[in-house]
């Protein structure tokens, strides 16, 4: 079952993207501290570990939408190039701080936008979206998934986090306090939209954390 959401019919994305990454930006700190570590999220460490896996060896790994970069520590802590990428300016200041207080390896931080990923065509061999594409509008984001696709090496994976239900709209809540835009999709209708857009070998698993679930695909 879907989160009741305050919906809205004339925001635009430029709206939805500014309010939503305003409210992380303010809170930057408080959300590190409430998704610091893996205890709260069974199983998401060993997907983590297994995206890390399977994704091909010899090319960088992207965190889109890394936060305070809990997983692509994680990932680089396993000797994997990794670039941890947010929007959010204050997001990628506290993965830094983080890292250096947990004397993590060093990543690349980088900040942009998921509609315009600042790479070449197959420059990574995979893409870690937990949680950030469920936070644009469902209009854009076929967008945000062919620009992971063209940004992944033949043979790259995606594994792309989102929460299932129907709907979206705006929420104030849960994790953290203020307005964050939320959409809401069936696992089905998700892991079809990639494959119509050139994923292959796409599969989606169910998580066990509440309605989340993780659509996997590859590159061509």
């Amino acid at each position: 079952m879907s989160e009741a959401l305050e919906t809205s019919t004339n925001t635009s994305v430029e709206t939805v993207i500014r309010i939503t990454t305003q409210t992380y930006s303010q809170k930057a700190q408080e959300y590190a501290t409430a998704t610091g570590d893996y205890a709260s999220y069974p199983g998401l460490e060993a997907e983590v570990l297994s995206f890390a896996d399977m994704a091909p060896a010899r090319l960088p790994l992207l965190d889109l939408g890394c936060g305070p970069g809990r997983d692509a520590h994680r990932i680089a802590a396993l000797g994997r190039k990794v670039i941890a990428g947010d929007i959010s300016l204050s997001m990628l200041r506290c993965a830094r701080r983080r890292a250096e207080a947990d004397n993590a390896p060093s990543v690349p931080y980088m900040a942009f936008d998921a509609l315009r990923l600042p790479f070449r065509a197959g420059a990574v061999g995979g893409v870690w979206a937990s949680g950030s594409l469920l936070h644009l509008p469902s209009s854009v984001i076929p967008r945000a998934l062919s620009e992971i696709l063209r940004v992944l090496a033949p043979g790259g994976v995606a594994a792309i986090s989102m929460q299932s239900g129907t709907g979206e709209g705006w929420r104030d809540g849960g994790t953290l306090n203020g307005r964050r835009w939320f959409t809401f999709v069936q696992p089905e209708h998700f892991s079809s939209a990639m494959s119509c857009l050139g994923f292959d070998d796409v599969r989606v698993r169910r998580t066990g954390r509440h309605n989340w679930f993780i659509a996997w695909g590859r590159s061509a």
